[in-house]
C-alpha cells in the first residue's frame, strides 16, 4: 500500500492539488455559524487573558497549534485545523503588525468566510492565503516549484514567507503542514510552529537555517516536500486588518 500513499505527493501536481483544494473551499461555512464562532472565540479569549491563561500570549508568535483546543474554527478547532490560521497571524507580526485577539478572531472569520477547505475541517486553501495578503496590500508572491533554487530565490527576495508542505514526501496520510518562516537580522531562517519542543517541554521556534530551503528540508528529517511558498513584503500602504 506504500506506492498508494505516496501516489499524491508524487504524481499529482502542486498546482493540481491547489486547485483541487480551491474547489473543496467552496463548500461554505455558514454565516450563522461564522457569527457564532466569532463571538465564543472573543469570549475565549477574554477567559484565558483574564484568568493567566497559558496557551496565548500578546505579541509573540504562535508556536504550540495542539494547545488551541478552545478555540473554534468552522466546524472543527484551531489544534485541528488552525495552522494556516496560525502562520498567517506569524507573519503578520514579522511584518511588524501588533494584531489584538481581536484580530485573530476577524483573521478566523475572513478564512471561514473565504477558503477554509471543507468547513474547516482540513486546511485554509494556500492560494486563500495568498489572496487574504493580496487585498490587505502586501507585496506578495508565490510558487509552486519544488528547485531548491526558486524557493531561495524567494527567501531572498521577501521579508518573511509562509509555507505549505507535505509533511512526508511518500506519504500523504501523514498529511500538510503550512507554517511562518521569518528571517533574522543575520539572514537565518526560522520556522515557527514547526511542533518542536523545548527542554522544558514547552514548544518553541526551529533553529536557524542558512536558507529557506534547508529550512523546509529539516523537517521530519528531510522527508518533506514543499507545495507551495507565499513569499511576503510589508506595503507602503496597507488596509486596516
Amino acid at each position: 500500500m506504500g506506492w498508494l500513499r505516496a501516489f499524491i505527493p508524487q504524481h499529482l501536481s502542486n498546482t493540481t492539488l491547489l486547485r483541487i483544494l480551491d474547489i473543496c473551499a467552496h463548500f461554505k461555512i455558514s454565516k450563522r455559524k461564522i457569527r457564532a464562532n466569532h463571538s465564543f472565540n472573543t469570549e475565549t479569549f477574554a477567559e484565558v487573558l483574564s484568568s493567566g491563561g497559558s496557551f496565548y500570549s500578546r505579541k509573540k508568535y504562535i508556536e504550540n497549534q495542539s494547545q488551541w483546543k478552545q478555540v473554534r474554527f468552522g466546524r472543527f478547532t484551531m489544534d485541528y485545523s488552525g495552522c494556516e490560521i496560525i502562520a498567517t497571524y506569524n507573519a503578520l507580526l514579522s511584518l511588524g503588525e501588533t494584531l489584538p485577539e481581536q484580530g485573530i478572531t476577524d483573521l478566523i472569520g475572513a478564512y471561514e468566510k473565504k477558503g477554509a477547505v471543507l468547513w474547516g475541517g482540513w486546511v485554509v486553501a494556500p492560494r486563500a492565503i495568498y489572496r487574504y495578503l493580496k487585498e490587505k496590500g502586501y507585496d506578495t508572491a508565490m510558487t509552486v516549484s519544488t528547485e531548491p533554487e526558486d524557493i531561495n530565490r524567494m527567501g531572498e527576495e521577501y521579508g518573511t514567507a509562509i509555507i505549505t508542505v507535505y509533511n512526508d514526501a511518500r506519504d500523504i496520510t501523514k498529511q500538510i503542514h503550512t507554517m511562518h518562516v521569518s528571517k533574522t537580522d543575520k539572514h537565518a531562517f526560522v520556522l515557527h510552529n514547526c511542533y518542536r519542543r523545548d527542554r522544558d517541554g514547552s514548544y518553541t521556534m526551529g533553529t536557524p537555517h542558512a536558507s529557506l530551503w534547508e529550512a523546509i528540508k529539516s523537517l521530519n528529517g528531510g522527508a518533506a516536500m514543499p507545495i507551495c511558498v507565499i513569499g511576503i513584503n510589508p506595503a507602503k500602504h496597507t488596509i486596516p486588518i
